[in-house]
């Protein structure tokens, strides 16, 4: 393994499907992988590429054009949904067409700027309804049967209907609130899609009304409610390298602002990954693991570096896990206070990905 840095993001794909195997198991209907973000930080070209023969991987999904176009650079065939709203000017309309490339349908005035811009080739659409989340979408039974009554159809492809639910990892009373609504709105049309369950919907709920699912967090092994899980396999880990270790007296301090001081004479040891990388000034105080044991982050983390205080028996170049088979995302983002999506949607594009099969 050649790597530029001694920091660098471990990308298990073999993880990866077997979290989607486990999700088709339980939901067993077709699956919309969401990659968006590039692909949860875990690098999309590749993930894709792996998941895309996948049988009943249906379609794809990301957040903005210019991932949908990618993939599509990539070689990707199947369906694109761009989950949330595309800015409403022809250039950005005719790359959609010209890429067969699904948008989501938020509102009746986005229908008008939609059709306005459409010239020769209609646009795939998926309304997106507002069931109670108040981010995007159209929010009663009369927006939805008005925008049914006047989409022109020489315009637009209307291939599916979905939702986002709010709390499908959590408050239920909130959870079945939402479903009743969607199916009640989606009742007496049809539609070639129909979706609203998102990875947690699939993990802690039963639903027969919908004929595709979103796979997102889960399929990355990550449980939707930042719970540890034995279920899903954590497909990311992050390591870096101790650079040099010294030794300091006790009261000398350490870092930026020399926020540490040495209650004893102590090993210190850098290592090579700050919050340019994706780790947090919050981490300190938080340990890593280096050959068998857990040390503490001490000081400020910097921008391309942090100190740790270990012992005799850590030396330069031996491997640090951040997070891994030792330290959990789950146990990272519960001392950051955070979830686990954000940890790995932060780690930056400068720490090489490693893929293994």
């Amino acid at each position: 393994m050649n790597l530029y840095r001694d920091t660098y993001a471990q990308i298990n794909l073999k993880y990866l499907k077997n979290n989607i195997e486990t999700t088709y198991k339980k939901f067993k209907r077709p699956l919309m992988a969401v990659i968006k973000a590039d692909a949860y930080g875990h690098g999309y070209r590749e993930v894709a590429k792996y998941i895309n023969d996948i049988d009943y991987i249906e379609m794809f999904a990301v957040a903005t054009l210019p991932e949908a176009i990618e993939l599509r650079e990539l070689g990707i065939k199947k369906g694109i949904l761009i989950l949330g709203a595309v800015p409403t000017l022809k250039e950005e309309i005719d790359l959609a067409i010209k890429y067969d490339i699904t948008l989501t349908m938020i509102s009746l005035e986005y229908m008008h700027h939609l059709a306005s811009l459409i010239e020769d080739k209609p646009l795939k659409v998926h309304i997106k309804l507002d069931t109670g989340m108040h981010r995007i979408g159209l929010t009663s039974k009369e927006e939805l049967e008005e925008l049914l009554a006047t989409i022109d159809r020489d315009k637009f492809i209307l291939d599916g209907i979905f939702t986002h639910y709010a709390t499908a990892d959590g408050e239920k009373e909130a959870f079945d609130k939402q479903r009743a609504l969607f199916y009640e709105l989606v009742k007496g049309h049809e539609f070639k899609y129909i979706h609203c369950c998102n990875s947690a919907a699939m993990t802690y709920h039963h639903d027969t009304g919908s004929n595709l699912g979103r796979i997102g967090i889960v399929m990355y092994g990550l449980d939707p409610a930042g719970n540890e899980t034995d279920e899903y396999k954590q497909v990311m880990s992050l390591y870096s390298k101790v650079s040099m270790v010294k030794l300091i007296k006790k009261g000398e301090r350490v870092g930026y602002g020399l926020t540490y001081q040495a209650e004893n004479d102590e090993y210190i040891a850098t290592v090579p990954i700050g919050y340019a990388d994706g780790l947090i000034r919050k981490n300190q105080g938080r340990k890593v693991y280096i050959n068998g044991n857990y040390y503490e982050i001490v000081g400020r983390i910097c921008m391309d570096q942090m100190m740790v205080r270990v012992d005799e028996t850590v030396h330069s170049g031996d491997q640090v896990e951040i997070f891994g088979d030792h330290i959990s995302l789950a146990s990272m983002a519960k001392d950051l206070e955070t979830i686990p999506y954000e940890i790995v949607c932060l780690i930056s594009k400068r720490v090489e990905r490693v893929y293994i099969k």
